[in-house]
C-alpha cells in the first residue's frame, strides 16, 4: 500500500511537471507569436528590431540577422542625369512591381570606393534588406576631385531617377551621405525638382561651410564658438582638398598649382610664410591660394578666403549647406565623431545651427567612431557607447523612412 501511494504521488509531480512545462512550452509559443506578429504589423516593434538588425552589418559583426534571415536583394545597373554615370538599385527582394516602397539615396563623397566595391555592396545591401528600394549613384566629376555647384542637382538626377520606378513611393525619398557626399545630399533636397519627394537627409560626417573647411585644412585648426583649436587633419584629405582648390581654381587643371599646393599639404609642419619668390609668379586666385596654404595664422586665413574672386567665391557657396539650409527639404538627422581628422565636428554644430529648428530630426555626436566606417579598424567595449548611438541614429531614420 505505501509503495502504491509513493507511485501515485511521483506519478502525480511527473504529471504536474509536465503540465507546468507545456504552459511554458505554450506561453512561450506566444510571446514567440507575438513578438513576430508585431515586428510584421506593428510599426514600432519592427522599427526597433531592423535598427538592431542593421547594426551588426553596417560594424562587421561576425554574426548578422540581416544576411541570415532575408534574401538577397535584386541589383538594377542603370545610368542617370547629364552627363550619363552609372547608377546601381537594389531592390528588396520580395518587394512586388507595384509595392510603393520608402527608397533612400546613398552619396559616397568625394574620392569615393567604386560603387561596386565589396563594402560599398554590403552597405546597400543591408538597407535594402530592411525593406528598402536603395539607388547608389556613381559621379565621374567626385572620381575626378573636381567639386562644382552642378554636383547636387547631379544628385537629385539620382534621386528622381530611383523614385520613377514603379517599386518607389516617390513620397518617402531619402539621401544618405557620407563625408562631402552629406553636403551634397543636404544642397540635393534644396532642388525644386525634389520639393514635397524628400523625407530626410542624414548627414554623416559632412561639411558646412566650404570656406571655412579650407581654412581649417590650410591651417589644421577649427573654430568652435568663439575659441580656435588645433586640429589633427588627416594627410590624405589635406592632399584632397589642396587638389580640389586648385581645380577650382583654374580649369581646365593647373598641374603646376596643383602640385604647389598638394606639395604644402603635405608637410608635417607648413611653412612659416610664402616664399617671395613663389609668391611673385602667382597672381589672382592662385596667388591667394598660395597665401592660404602658407598661412600659419587662422584670422589672416580667412580674410585671404574671404578675398577670393567672386566668381571662386560664388563657386564656394554653391557647395556649401549653410547656404542652402533654409530651402532644406525633409527632416535632417546629423552624426559626426569628435575625433574626425577629416571634417571638424564643429561643422556639425554649425550646420544645426544654421538649419531651420524644426528640420533637425536628430543630432549625435560619436565619442570613438571618427570620419571612416564604424568598426573598420575593429571594436572593443569602449566602443560599445557609440554603437548605442549608432543604433538610436538608425532607429530614428528608419522610423522615418518607413512608418
Amino acid at each position: 500500500m505505501w509503495r502504491l501511494r509513493r507511485q501515485h504521488r511521483r506519478r502525480g509531480r511527473l504529471i504536474g511537471r509536465r503540465r507546468r512545462r507545456a504552459r511554458l512550452g505554450v506561453g512561450l509559443l506566444a510571446f514567440i507569436y507575438a513578438l513576430v506578429i508585431g515586428i510584421v504589423f506593428v510599426p514600432p516593434l519592427r522599427t526597433v528590431a531592423l535598427a538592431a538588425s542593421l547594426v551588426p552589418e553596417l560594424v562587421g559583426l561576425p554574426v548578422r540577422p540581416l544576411s541570415l534571415f532575408s534574401a538577397k536583394p535584386l541589383r538594377i545597373t542603370t545610368t542617370y542625369g547629364q552627363p550619363a554615370d552609372r547608377l546601381d538599385i537594389y531592390v528588396p527582394a520580395d518587394a512586388p512591381a507595384d509595392a510603393r516602397t520608402p527608397a533612400v539615396i546613398l552619396a559616397l563623397g568625394v574620392h569615393p570606393q567604386p560603387i561596386d566595391d565589396p563594402s560599398v555592396v554590403a552597405i546597400a545591401e543591408a538597407i535594402a534588406r530592411c525593406g528598402v528600394v536603395v539607388g547608389v549613384p556613381d559621379s565621374t566629376a567626385l572620381r575626378e576631385l573636381r567639386v562644382t555647384p552642378a554636383e547636387p542637382g547631379h544628385l537629385a538626377d539620382a534621386a528622381l531617377a530611383v523614385a520613377s520606378r514603379p517599386e518607389v513611393d516617390w513620397r518617402r525619398l531619402g539621401l544618405a551621405g557620407f563625408s562631402a557626399g552629406a553636403s551634397m545630399a543636404l544642397i540635393a533636397t534644396a532642388d525644386a525638382r525634389l520639393a514635397g519627394r524628400v523625407s530626410f537627409v542624414s548627414d554623416f560626417g559632412g561639411y558646412a561651410d566650404a570656406p571655412t573647411l579650407l581654412v581649417d585644412v590650410a591651417t589644421r585648426t577649427s573654430r568652435a564658438g568663439g575659441s580656435i583649436q588645433p586640429w589633427a587633419t588627416d594627410p590624405g584629405i589635406r592632399h584632397d582638398v589642396a587638389a580640389l582648390l586648385a581645380r577650382a581654381i583654374e580649369a581646365p587643371p593647373n598641374d603646376e598649382l596643383e602640385t604647389l599646393l598638394v606639395g604644402i599639404a603635405a608637410l608635417d609642419e607648413p611653412p612659416a610664410a610664402p616664399e617671395p619668390a613663389v609668391l611673385a609668379g602667382l597672381a589672382g586666385d592662385a596667388r591667394l591660394a598660395y597665401v592660404l596654404f602658407t598661412a600659419r595664422d587662422r584670422e589672416v586665413a580667412e580674410a585671404t578666403v574671404a578675398a577670393f574672386s567672386e566668381g571662386l567665391r560664388a563657386d564656394l557657396r554653391g557647395i556649401s549647406p549653410v547656404d542652402f539650409a533654409a530651402a532644406v527639404n525633409g527632416s535632417v538627422f546629423i552624426l559626426h565623431g569628435v575625433g574626425d581628422a577629416a571634417i571638424p565636428v564643429a561643422h556639425a554644430y554649425a550646420l544645426e545651427a544654421a538649419l531651420p529648428a524644426r528640420s533637425v530630426a536628430d543630432f549625435t555626436i560619436f565619442g570613438r567612431f571618427g570620419h571612416g566606417q564604424p568598426g573598420q579598424n575593429g571594436l572593443t567595449l569602449e566602443d560599445v557607447p557609440d554603437i548605442w548611438a549608432l543604433t538610436g541614429y538608425l532607429h530614428d531614420i528608419i522610423a522615418a523612412t518607413t512608418e
